[in-house]
């Protein structure tokens, strides 16, 4: 993890939480539809320009949230830590529609499908996408 990427994130992590407007403004929102059910957009392939790291050599580890966090703020110091000392890249695989973990800049990674082998095959893409080995 680069050092002012680390630093920006260190720096978002407050106990203080955001208040949800997913009650206020969902029933407006067409996209809105139950957990595991959605389908991603099809889209027409694009070249990127370049690369999603600056670094080639970027390590990336997975975590697996399964239900929203209920300690996030203390989660995202133990992982924004844990990436500094081991230098890797922490992608969150969510479960769930909101972990907690989005405001601080993590990466996150919604894991969709309506049966669990439908979500186990697409956690394997989005493992082989970031080149994720080691999943926690």
């Amino acid at each position: 993890m680069q050092t002012q990427r680390r630093n920006a994130l260190l720096a978002r992590i407050v106990p203080d939480d955001a208040d949800d407007l997913d009650e206020l403004v969902g029933p407006f929102d067409p996209r809105r539809a139950p957990s595991g059910k959605d389908l991603l957009p099809e889209v027409t392939a694009v070249l990127r320009p370049e690369t999603l790291f600056t670094r080639h050599d970027a390590v990336c580890i997975g975590l697996r949230v399964l239900a929203p966090l209920a300690d996030a703020a203390d989660r995202a110091m133990r992982l924004a830590a844990f990436a500094a000392e081991r230098d890797v890249e922490v992608v969150v695989l969510a479960h769930c529609d909101n972990v907690g973990l989005e405001q601080y800049g993590f990466r996150i990674e919604r894991i969709v499908g309506a049966t669990p082998q439908r979500r186990a095959e697409c956690e394997v893409q989005v493992r082989r996408f970031w080149n994720i080995d080691l999943v926690l």
